[in-house]
Order: structure tokens, then sequence, then C-alpha cells
């Protein structure tokens, strides 16, 4: 596996690493480590390539209510016609889901595979990494940061491509997720390097936001929730209470 050691923090830029712990995965050893600014916790030899590219036929659709519930916030902000880009899509589930409603879809994904996937199934994806250039009234950050080399310039990035009165929506899982007092947890859902190579806390996504010039996120609450997501009611009552206790399940309206 080729790797891509970091010199710096992604978030603050930070030269000054203290040890964490060292993680064995698929046979390979990865270092874990604490920013001796921010505090942000990342791994610092991860691999050059971090898409997923997995093979077309050996995968299916993986619908989650997360996504049911991104739609719900995007149909009660936006207009019809207005509309919605998703940086980092995979399958593209969000636009299948938004397939028959008034807004306009573009999902981009370089991972082929699940691009390859998702453009089978009438989904619109563009197979590249998001770099700029485009305009929206949302834009979808679902479970990608925790993925690449560089998250505040992607969250940066998708704040520059937002139109005024805009949506950004982004989920990631916390750092500090209650569940990882469970050993079988931490070892299937939070270290799992090489797929996860950022690690963030509720102080980590404010830094973010605020470093893109985004408002302070809001928690998602209730707001996107219907009877059939009862499970997720104690996320939303922690929510509002103003804890992360669960994932970072987060968003903004630029001014």
């Amino acid at each position: 596996m080729e790797r891509s050691p970091r010199d710096c923090c992604a978030l603050c830029g930070n030269t000054e690493f203290h040890p964490k712990l060292t993680i064995s995965r698929r046979g390979d050893d990865f270092s874990i480590v604490q920013c001796g600014g921010c505090e942000h916790v990342f791994v610092a030899d991860p691999p050059a390539d971090t898409a997923n590219h997995v093979e077309i036929e050996k995968i299916d659709w993986a619908f989650r209510p997360r996504h049911h519930q991104i739609r719900r916030l995007i149909l009660a902000h936006l207009k019809s016609g207005q509309r919605v880009l998703e940086i980092g899509c995979g399958r593209g589930e969000v636009g299948y889901l938004l397939r028959d409603d008034p807004v306009v879809y573009q999902g981009y994904e370089p991972a082929r595979g699940l691009s390859d996937f998702g453009i089978r199934a009438g989904v619109p994806i563009i197979q590249e990494i998001y770099r700029g250039g485009d305009t929206a009234d949302a834009i979808v950050i679902d479970n990608v940061i925790e993925h690449v080399a560089e998250p505040r310039q992607m969250v940066e990035v998708a704040a520059r491509s937002l139109r005024p009165g805009g949506l950004v929506i982004v989920i990631t899982p916390n750092v500090h997720d209650v569940r990882a007092i469970f050993p079988q947890f931490r070892k299937r859902h939070l270290w799992i390097p090489p797929d996860h190579i950022n690690y963030f806390s509720a102080r980590d996504i404010d830094f973010i936001f605020t470093a893109a010039n985004l408002p302070r996120p809001q928690r998602f609450r209730f707001f996107p929730l219907s009877l059939k997501d009862y499970r997720f009611f104690p996320r939303a009552f922690s929510e509002t209470l103003g804890l992360s206790i669960f994932g970072h399940n987060v968003f903004a309206i630029r001014d």
C-alpha cells in the first residue's frame, strides 16, 4: 500500500503531533496521532488513494435512514428548480431518492464502481473529485470528510460553491461517540484506517465551519425525522440539549 505521510494537521496546519495509538488492519499498521495545536485526531500515514474502488458487480444500493433525513432537509429548504450538489456521493443514494422531486441533483464521485453503479441507475454523477467551479442551493457531504486527506479544504470548497441562503449538510462519525465505550463498536466503526483517516470532535466541526466562513453548524435534532425514525429520537433529544453523543449530523444556512 502506497502511503502519503502527513507533515501537518489538515485542520490547523500545526506540525507537532502526539502519538495516540497504532492500529493494525488488513495486515498493515497505521499510526494515529493527535495534533499538538487544535487536538484533532488523525492517521499520520494514510494511504495515497483513499477512494473505494469496489467492483460494480459486488455492490448494491445501501440506503440508510440518514439518506431520507437529508432528503427531508433539502425539500424543506429548497424551492422548485433549485440545485443540489453532493460531494463524494458514492452510489448516489441521495440523488436516487430525489429523482422525482422538483430539484436538480448533481453528484461528484471519483471512485469507479460506486459511481458506475449510480450512473447505471440513472443518477447524474460526474466521476471526478469536486474542486469547485459549480454552484448550488444545497450541498451535501455525507460521510466523506473522515476519508479524505484535506477535510477542511473540502468544506471550504463547498462553502465557496454555495449560493446565498443555501444549505450545507455535513455528516461524519464522532470520535467521542458514546458507543465507543464498547470495544466491538470501536473495532467496527471508530478506529478503522485506512477507511477512516480523520476522527472529529464537535470542536473540530465548529472549527471547520468557521474556517469555511459558514455559520456555526446546527445539529439535526428532530428537524428531519419522521415517526419511522423513532430509533433516532435519543440522538435528536441529545442534540436538542446541545450534545453530540453519537455521530455529527449538522447543517448550516449561508447568510
